[in-house]
């Protein structure tokens, strides 16, 4: 017994010493809850993707637009056609060959506006060169030297082509559609933003003060462990002196054992809530794992001062998640505008104008198109409409039965958000009043101990008594501090639920 006995006390200081050596080595650094939430802010890896996300929504929203871009194309191109001579039998004479020489340069700006109307200012510039050979025909040929023929001639044209949507595609169309979707997108993706902030708010909060729960913990497990070799200790010598039988002293090493045991669990939670509040607050584990960190915050117990009305209020309000779920009415709303605009028939005006210049001197022809000497244009209504329309009406039916749906969706999850609330308002009461509760349980465990371990000093006791007694102090103890951290973590949980978890902790977040 008495080997056993030494081996205890041997293993259990070696414990000890074990966690002061480590406290010793360990690279220790002490943080409070508002520096652990701005370096979240800045190095949480989930924030770094949504912030991310958000601004791929921002380029696509800005590319959308690009629709309205004009585009402007210009063409260079020489053409040569080498002709030999033919014979045609609907004519009288042969074809004589020919060698043409085509220079033609072309042009072009075209583009749309929101207003449904489109455009295309075209021109187009060609040098044409041919060479006849007339020398199979002396008839033909005298006129010209060596009886080759050699002319020239130019063509100029520009002209500007519109159309405007009247009906179909007038007031919304596809384009438009889009932009106004990637532009709730956006806001979507914003207010996303928002939420997963609030989200990693409310993870640094709870875990900072799991963390501080847990440090509590293993105090409290050290104070158990100093009681119980104490006793272990106490009741060896009088087990050695006559006034205790052994079995005294075997009970005794048992919950030393015991408390060992609770100790080395105590601090492995210790260490996993330390890796849990560390992979929140670094996107680099590997340059913090070998810190020890320390909740510089105590945990405290201010009474509450919760309005399940008013919190009901900020919730609707406040919220990111309802604003997305109503953002995703809006958009459902621009799906079903444009799905009933595609009902219309298309009624359209059209139009060109252009002038036209042919000359053998190009500098003549180009100013002729361009002063639209010689001018051409059109103008005229286009009507077209499908005789059964049934594609865009059911189309069109399945869009408003969509924004049934979201708005279904933004009612069932306003309910839930306040069901959430009204859940936690009940909790922060309930909870403030366990802590009341456990810490007098507390103290009135640690009068019954200190009066039992008198008694045993006296001999008017057992050490059996003492170890329940020791028992029952350190079950107190660790429920005053549960109490204190689940009182914490549920008022954190009602501000996140009631979306002012961010003034809580003093935030302020523009979203543009």
């Amino acid at each position: 017994m008495r080997v056993r006995l030494l081996l205890a006390l041997v293993l259990g200081a070696a414990l000890v010493a074990l966690g002061q050596t480590n406290n010793l080595t360990t690279n220790v650094r002490s943080l409070s809850l508002r520096e652990c939430v701005d370096l979240a802010l800045s190095r949480n890896l989930d924030l770094q993707i949504e912030h991310l996300t958000t601004d791929i929504a921002g380029y696509s929203l800005s590319g959308a637009y690009g629709v309205y871009s004009p585009i402007f194309s210009v063409r260079a191109q020489h053409t040569y056609i080498d002709q030999p001579g033919s014979y045609d039998p609907k004519k009288s004479g042969p074809d004589f060959p020919y060698q043409l020489d085509d220079d033609t340069i072309t042009s072009g700006l075209s583009g749309r506006l929101p207003t449904g109307f489109s455009y295309d200012l075209s021109t187009s510039i060609t040098k044409e060169n041919a060479k006849t050979d007339f020398s199979q025909s002396p008839d033909v040929a005298r006129p010209f030297p060596g009886g080759i023929r050699d002319t020239n001639n130019s063509y100029a044209n520009a002209q500007l082509t519109m159309q405007q949507h009247l009906l179909k595609d007038f007031w919304i169309d596809a384009d438009r559609e889009q932009i106004s979707i990637r532009r709730k997108d956006l806001k979507i993706s914003q207010q996303a933003l928002r939420f997963q902030i609030m989200k990693t708010v409310l993870a640094v909060e709870l875990g900072y003060t799991d963390l501080t729960a847990a440090r509590e913990d293993v105090r409290v497990q050290e104070l158990a462990l100093k009681l119980r070799e104490q006793l272990v200790r106490e009741t060896k010598r009088r087990v050695e002196v006559g006034d205790l039988p052994p079995l005294d002293a075997d009970q005794a090493e048992t919950q030393l054992q015991n408390t060992i045991t609770a100790l080395a669990a105590a601090r492995d939670l210790l260490a996993t809530q330390q890796n849990g509040l560390k992979s929140l607050l670094t996107d680099n584990f590997s340059e913090w794992v070998d810190l020890d960190l320390v909740a510089a915050d105590p945990l405290l117990a201010i009474p509450p001062a919760v309005n399940r009305s008013e919190s009901f209020l900020n919730a609707l309000k406040n919220r990111p998640d309802l604003v997305e779920a109503r953002l995703a009415v809006e958009k459902s709303g621009v799906v079903v505008r444009f799905r009933k605009n595609q009902l219309f028939p298309n009624l359209d005006l059209v139009g060109q104008y252009g002038g036209l210049g042919i000359d053998p001197s190009l500098g003549t022809a180009v100013n002729h198109a361009y002063s639209f000497l010689n001018p051409e244009y059109f103008y005229g209504v286009v009507l077209s409409l499908p005789l059964d329309n049934a594609t865009e009406r059911n189309t069109y039916r399945a869009s408003k039965a969509n924004r049934q749906i979201a708005d279904l969706q933004l009612k069932k999850a306003e309910q839930d958000v306040l069901v959430q609330v009204a859940d936690f308002v009940i909790r922060v009461q309930s909870r403030f009043t366990q802590i009341g509760s456990t810490h007098q349980a507390r103290v009135y465990a640690e009068s019954a101990l200190s009066a039992e371990q008198k008694k045993l000093q006296n001999g008017l006791s057992t050490s059996f008594f003492v170890l329940q007694l020791q028992e029952t102090l350190t079950a107190a103890r660790t429920a005053e501090i549960q109490a204190m951290a689940d009182y914490n973590k549920i008022l954190a949980q009602l501000a996140f639920a009631d979306g002012t978890i961010l003034e809580r902790h003093h935030l302020g977040l523009a979203v543009k």
